[in-house]
Protein backbone atom coordinates (compact mmCIF):
# COMPACT_ATOMS: atom_id res chain seq x y z
CA UNK A 1 0.00 0.00 0.00
CA UNK A 2 1.39 3.50 -0.99
CA UNK A 3 2.03 6.10 1.65
CA UNK A 4 -0.82 7.86 -0.05
CA UNK A 5 -3.19 5.21 0.58
CA UNK A 6 -2.09 5.04 3.93
CA UNK A 7 -2.65 8.37 4.60
CA UNK A 8 -5.69 8.78 3.33
CA UNK A 9 -6.85 5.54 5.88
CA UNK A 10 -5.72 7.23 8.79
CA UNK A 11 -7.44 10.29 7.48
CA UNK A 12 -10.60 8.30 7.22
CA UNK A 13 -10.05 6.73 10.41
CA UNK A 14 -9.86 9.47 12.10
CA UNK A 15 -13.12 11.47 10.52
CA UNK A 16 -15.02 7.93 11.56
CA UNK A 17 -13.97 8.48 15.52
CA UNK A 18 -14.84 12.26 15.56
CA UNK A 19 -18.58 11.69 13.55
CA UNK A 20 -18.84 8.91 16.62
CA UNK A 21 -17.35 11.31 19.33
CA UNK A 22 -20.18 13.83 17.90
CA UNK A 23 -22.79 11.44 18.08
CA UNK A 24 -22.02 10.40 21.44
CA UNK A 25 -21.15 14.14 22.86
CA UNK A 26 -23.82 15.90 21.13
CA UNK A 27 -26.49 14.27 23.09
CA UNK A 28 -25.02 14.02 25.89
CA UNK A 29 -24.32 17.70 25.98
CA UNK A 30 -27.88 18.52 24.92
CA UNK A 31 -29.09 16.65 28.21
CA UNK A 32 -26.20 18.59 30.26
CA UNK A 33 -27.42 21.68 29.16
CA UNK A 34 -31.09 21.17 29.50
CA UNK A 35 -30.75 20.94 33.19
CA UNK A 36 -32.71 23.41 34.64
CA UNK A 37 -32.99 22.56 38.36
CA UNK A 38 -30.63 24.78 39.82
CA UNK A 39 -32.91 24.92 43.58
CA UNK A 40 -32.58 23.12 46.62
CA UNK A 41 -35.67 22.99 48.22
CA UNK A 42 -34.69 23.57 51.74
CA UNK A 43 -36.05 25.56 54.48
CA UNK A 44 -35.23 28.55 53.25
CA UNK A 45 -37.10 28.00 49.77
CA UNK A 46 -39.65 27.26 51.67
CA UNK A 47 -39.54 29.99 54.01
CA UNK A 48 -39.80 32.27 51.22
CA UNK A 49 -42.69 30.37 49.57
CA UNK A 50 -44.63 30.48 52.98
CA UNK A 51 -47.21 27.84 53.78
CA UNK A 52 -47.00 25.00 56.00
CA UNK A 53 -44.92 21.87 56.34
CA UNK A 54 -44.99 18.93 57.98
CA UNK A 55 -42.24 15.97 57.96
CA UNK A 56 -43.76 12.59 57.16
CA UNK A 57 -41.51 9.39 56.92
CA UNK A 58 -40.66 9.62 53.32
CA UNK A 59 -40.32 13.42 53.33
CA UNK A 60 -41.87 16.86 54.29
CA UNK A 61 -44.98 17.46 52.35
CA UNK A 62 -46.78 21.15 51.82
CA UNK A 63 -50.26 21.50 53.00
CA UNK A 64 -52.98 23.94 54.08
CA UNK A 65 -55.72 23.57 56.94
CA UNK A 66 -57.85 26.17 56.30
CA UNK A 67 -61.85 26.41 57.48
CA UNK A 68 -63.76 25.86 61.05
CA UNK A 69 -61.61 23.48 63.42
CA UNK A 70 -64.93 21.86 64.51
CA UNK A 71 -65.77 21.44 60.56
CA UNK A 72 -66.33 17.74 58.68
CA UNK A 73 -62.80 17.47 56.82
CA UNK A 74 -62.79 17.41 53.30
CA UNK A 75 -59.65 16.79 51.55
CA UNK A 76 -58.99 17.76 47.71
CA UNK A 77 -55.97 15.66 45.70
CA UNK A 78 -54.76 17.02 43.08
CA UNK A 79 -53.74 15.96 39.63
CA UNK A 80 -50.69 14.57 38.48
CA UNK A 81 -49.21 18.37 36.93
CA UNK A 82 -50.71 20.95 38.67
CA UNK A 83 -49.76 20.85 42.62
CA UNK A 84 -52.75 21.96 44.91
CA UNK A 85 -52.95 25.99 43.81
CA UNK A 86 -55.14 23.92 41.49
CA UNK A 87 -57.87 23.77 44.11
CA UNK A 88 -57.58 27.54 44.99
CA UNK A 89 -61.69 28.50 43.62
CA UNK A 90 -62.83 25.55 45.79
CA UNK A 91 -61.31 26.30 49.42
CA UNK A 92 -62.89 29.59 50.14
CA UNK A 93 -66.05 28.07 49.10
CA UNK A 94 -65.70 25.13 51.18
CA UNK A 95 -64.13 26.52 54.07
CA UNK A 96 -67.06 29.19 54.41
CA UNK A 97 -69.80 26.35 54.11
CA UNK A 98 -68.85 24.76 57.27
CA UNK A 99 -66.19 22.81 56.11
CA UNK A 100 -62.57 22.14 57.25
CA UNK A 101 -60.63 21.86 54.01
CA UNK A 102 -57.20 19.88 53.60
CA UNK A 103 -54.72 20.09 50.39
CA UNK A 104 -51.69 19.30 49.67
CA UNK A 105 -48.74 18.78 47.46
CA UNK A 106 -47.98 15.22 46.01
CA UNK A 107 -44.17 14.32 46.38
CA UNK A 108 -42.89 15.78 43.39
CA UNK A 109 -44.68 18.60 43.17
CA UNK A 110 -45.07 22.02 44.47
CA UNK A 111 -43.50 22.44 47.97
CA UNK A 112 -43.37 19.11 48.98
CA UNK A 113 -39.50 17.18 48.43
CA UNK A 114 -38.90 14.92 45.55
CA UNK A 115 -37.76 12.09 48.20
CA UNK A 116 -36.41 8.83 46.41
CA UNK A 117 -39.13 5.97 45.49
CA UNK A 118 -41.43 4.35 43.20
CA UNK A 119 -43.97 7.09 42.90
CA UNK A 120 -46.57 4.46 42.75
CA UNK A 121 -49.92 4.16 43.80
CA UNK A 122 -48.87 2.76 47.43
CA UNK A 123 -46.58 5.77 47.68
CA UNK A 124 -48.87 8.43 47.24
CA UNK A 125 -52.04 6.30 49.23
CA UNK A 126 -49.30 5.95 52.10
CA UNK A 127 -48.73 9.41 51.90
CA UNK A 128 -52.02 10.43 52.52
CA UNK A 129 -52.52 8.40 55.03
CA UNK A 130 -49.30 9.80 57.21
CA UNK A 131 -50.65 13.48 56.43
CA UNK A 132 -53.70 12.56 58.01
CA UNK A 133 -52.08 10.76 61.25
CA UNK A 134 -49.34 13.73 61.64
CA UNK A 135 -52.80 16.00 61.72
CA UNK A 136 -54.23 14.23 63.85
CA UNK A 137 -57.21 14.13 61.69
CA UNK A 138 -58.83 10.43 62.57
CA UNK A 139 -62.27 10.62 61.73
CA UNK A 140 -63.89 9.51 58.16
CA UNK A 141 -63.36 12.47 55.49
CA UNK A 142 -64.51 13.32 52.41
CA UNK A 143 -62.43 13.11 49.67
CA UNK A 144 -62.55 15.44 45.95
CA UNK A 145 -60.03 14.40 43.67
CA UNK A 146 -59.37 15.30 39.97
CA UNK A 147 -57.59 13.38 37.42
CA UNK A 148 -55.02 11.42 38.43
CA UNK A 149 -55.47 12.91 42.04
CA UNK A 150 -59.27 11.09 41.36
CA UNK A 151 -57.77 7.87 40.97
CA UNK A 152 -55.92 8.19 43.74
CA UNK A 153 -58.51 8.99 45.96
CA UNK A 154 -60.53 5.78 44.72
CA UNK A 155 -57.11 4.01 45.56
CA UNK A 156 -57.01 5.85 48.85
CA UNK A 157 -60.22 4.56 50.06
CA UNK A 158 -60.49 0.66 48.21
CA UNK A 159 -57.45 0.43 51.07
CA UNK A 160 -58.60 2.54 54.17
CA UNK A 161 -62.51 2.50 53.66
CA UNK A 162 -62.89 3.27 57.59
CA UNK A 163 -61.49 6.59 56.95
CA UNK A 164 -63.23 7.88 54.20
CA UNK A 165 -66.89 9.17 54.13
CA UNK A 166 -67.85 10.58 50.35
CA UNK A 167 -65.99 10.98 47.44
CA UNK A 168 -66.51 13.51 44.74
CA UNK A 169 -64.30 12.32 41.70
CA UNK A 170 -64.32 15.13 38.94
CA UNK A 171 -62.60 13.82 35.39
CA UNK A 172 -60.84 10.74 37.41
CA UNK A 173 -58.55 8.09 35.41
CA UNK A 174 -59.87 4.83 35.63
CA UNK A 175 -57.04 3.00 33.27
CA UNK A 176 -54.41 5.78 31.85
CA UNK A 177 -55.37 8.31 29.66
CA UNK A 178 -56.61 8.35 25.92
CA UNK A 179 -53.45 9.64 24.87
CA UNK A 180 -50.97 8.00 26.74
CA UNK A 181 -47.95 7.31 24.16
CA UNK A 182 -45.50 9.57 25.84
CA UNK A 183 -46.01 7.89 29.12
CA UNK A 184 -44.85 4.36 27.16
CA UNK A 185 -41.78 6.08 25.19
CA UNK A 186 -40.96 7.58 28.91
CA UNK A 187 -40.69 3.59 30.37
CA UNK A 188 -37.59 2.96 27.90
CA UNK A 189 -34.91 3.33 29.53
CA UNK A 190 -31.86 5.73 28.61
CA UNK A 191 -34.56 7.29 26.29
CA UNK A 192 -37.00 8.28 29.13
CA UNK A 193 -34.52 10.08 30.67
CA UNK A 194 -33.63 12.22 27.54
CA UNK A 195 -37.19 12.87 26.97
CA UNK A 196 -37.81 13.85 30.23
CA UNK A 197 -35.03 16.75 30.84
CA UNK A 198 -35.48 17.60 26.91
CA UNK A 199 -38.96 16.86 26.34
CA UNK A 200 -41.50 16.13 28.85
CA UNK A 201 -41.22 18.90 30.83
CA UNK A 202 -41.96 21.67 29.03
CA UNK A 203 -44.70 19.88 27.56
CA UNK A 204 -46.26 19.72 31.32
CA UNK A 205 -45.25 23.37 32.04
CA UNK A 206 -47.62 24.00 28.80
CA UNK A 207 -50.24 21.42 29.84
CA UNK A 208 -50.26 23.17 33.04
CA UNK A 209 -50.87 26.31 31.36
CA UNK A 210 -53.53 25.52 29.23
CA UNK A 211 -55.32 23.69 31.58
CA UNK A 212 -55.53 26.71 34.07
CA UNK A 213 -55.70 29.78 31.32
CA UNK A 214 -59.28 30.57 31.94
CA UNK A 215 -58.24 31.33 35.41
CA UNK A 216 -57.63 34.82 36.08
CA UNK A 217 -54.71 34.37 37.66
CA UNK A 218 -53.44 32.37 34.65
CA UNK A 219 -50.50 34.50 34.12
CA UNK A 220 -49.35 34.08 38.05
CA UNK A 221 -49.79 30.26 38.01
CA UNK A 222 -47.66 29.49 34.63
CA UNK A 223 -44.65 31.50 36.66
CA UNK A 224 -45.36 29.09 39.45
CA UNK A 225 -45.63 25.95 37.87
CA UNK A 226 -42.68 26.93 36.02
CA UNK A 227 -40.66 28.23 38.76
CA UNK A 228 -41.33 24.41 41.07
CA UNK A 229 -39.67 22.35 38.04
CA UNK A 230 -36.25 24.63 39.24
CA UNK A 231 -36.05 22.33 42.25
CA UNK A 232 -33.90 19.23 42.11
CA UNK A 233 -35.20 16.07 41.84
CA UNK A 234 -38.45 17.21 40.22
CA UNK A 235 -37.39 14.88 36.72
CA UNK A 236 -36.33 12.57 38.78
CA UNK A 237 -40.08 12.31 40.45
CA UNK A 238 -41.90 12.82 37.13
CA UNK A 239 -40.34 9.95 35.20
CA UNK A 240 -40.69 7.65 38.11
CA UNK A 241 -44.20 8.45 38.32
CA UNK A 242 -44.77 7.72 34.88
CA UNK A 243 -42.81 4.36 34.98
CA UNK A 244 -44.73 3.14 37.83
CA UNK A 245 -48.22 1.91 38.03
CA UNK A 246 -49.75 5.25 39.29
CA UNK A 247 -50.65 5.72 35.33
CA UNK A 248 -52.23 2.08 35.66
CA UNK A 249 -55.85 0.66 35.51
CA UNK A 250 -57.50 1.36 38.68
CA UNK A 251 -60.53 -0.72 37.62
CA UNK A 252 -60.07 -3.01 40.02
CA UNK A 253 -59.65 -0.42 42.94
CA UNK A 254 -63.10 1.31 41.58
CA UNK A 255 -64.86 -2.34 41.40
CA UNK A 256 -63.56 -2.51 45.41
CA UNK A 257 -65.17 0.88 46.28
CA UNK A 258 -68.16 0.00 44.34
CA UNK A 259 -68.91 -2.77 46.93
CA UNK A 260 -68.45 -0.35 50.13
CA UNK A 261 -70.80 2.08 51.79
CA UNK A 262 -70.04 5.22 50.56
CA UNK A 263 -71.78 8.15 48.54
CA UNK A 264 -69.88 8.85 45.39
CA UNK A 265 -70.38 12.09 42.57
CA UNK A 266 -68.96 11.90 39.29
CA UNK A 267 -68.11 15.42 37.45
CA UNK A 268 -67.04 15.08 33.77
CA UNK A 269 -67.10 17.28 31.25
CA UNK A 270 -68.45 16.51 27.77
CA UNK A 271 -64.72 18.42 26.06
CA UNK A 272 -62.55 16.33 28.05
CA UNK A 273 -59.66 15.21 26.08
CA UNK A 274 -58.02 12.96 28.75
CA UNK A 275 -60.70 11.14 29.93
CA UNK A 276 -63.13 9.30 27.29
CA UNK A 277 -66.78 8.53 27.35
CA UNK A 278 -65.55 4.97 27.53
CA UNK A 279 -63.71 5.53 30.53
CA UNK A 280 -66.95 7.03 32.26
CA UNK A 281 -68.70 4.48 31.14
CA UNK A 282 -66.54 1.94 33.07
CA UNK A 283 -66.58 4.20 35.92
CA UNK A 284 -70.39 4.04 36.23
CA UNK A 285 -70.32 0.26 35.26
CA UNK A 286 -67.52 -0.64 38.85
CA UNK A 287 -69.89 2.38 40.44
CA UNK A 288 -73.48 1.24 40.48
CA UNK A 289 -74.66 3.92 42.69
CA UNK A 290 -72.74 6.50 41.54
CA UNK A 291 -74.28 9.91 41.44
CA UNK A 292 -73.32 11.39 37.95
CA UNK A 293 -73.50 15.10 36.58
CA UNK A 294 -72.01 15.88 33.42
CA UNK A 295 -71.18 19.19 32.10
CA UNK A 296 -71.68 20.06 28.33
CA UNK A 297 -68.89 22.36 26.92
CA UNK A 298 -66.53 21.59 29.66
CA UNK A 299 -62.86 20.27 29.80
CA UNK A 300 -60.65 18.37 31.91
CA UNK A 301 -60.94 20.93 34.86
CA UNK A 302 -63.91 21.61 35.34
CA UNK A 303 -63.16 23.27 38.40
CA UNK A 304 -60.58 25.63 36.85
CA UNK A 305 -63.46 26.57 33.91
CA UNK A 306 -66.62 26.65 35.72
CA UNK A 307 -65.72 26.60 39.58
CA UNK A 308 -68.91 28.50 41.05
CA UNK A 309 -70.76 25.27 38.96
CA UNK A 310 -68.52 22.74 40.28
CA UNK A 311 -68.54 24.04 44.02
CA UNK A 312 -72.05 24.19 44.18
CA UNK A 313 -71.94 20.72 42.86
CA UNK A 314 -69.74 19.98 45.86
CA UNK A 315 -71.48 21.61 48.25
CA UNK A 316 -75.15 19.98 47.50
CA UNK A 317 -73.42 16.25 47.10
CA UNK A 318 -71.59 17.20 50.62
CA UNK A 319 -74.81 18.44 52.49
CA UNK A 320 -76.68 15.35 51.38
CA UNK A 321 -77.15 13.16 54.22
Amino acid sequence: MSSASKHHGWWTAIIICVVILLIIITPLSLYATANVETKDLDDAARAQAGGSYVKLPEGVTHYELTGPEDGQVVVLIHGATIPMYLWDEQVEALAKAGYRVLRYDMYGRGYSDRPDGDYSQAFFRKQLLDLLDALKLKQPVDIVGVSMGGAMAVDFTAGYPDRVKDLVLIAPMINSLKNDTNFKLMRIPLLGEFLTRLIAVKVMSDRAAELMQKSPKAAEYAKQFNDQTRFKGFERASLAAARSDAWADYTADYEKVGRQDHRILLIWGTQDNDISPEMVQAMQKALPNVEFKQLDGVGHDPQVEVPDQVNSLILDFLKQQ
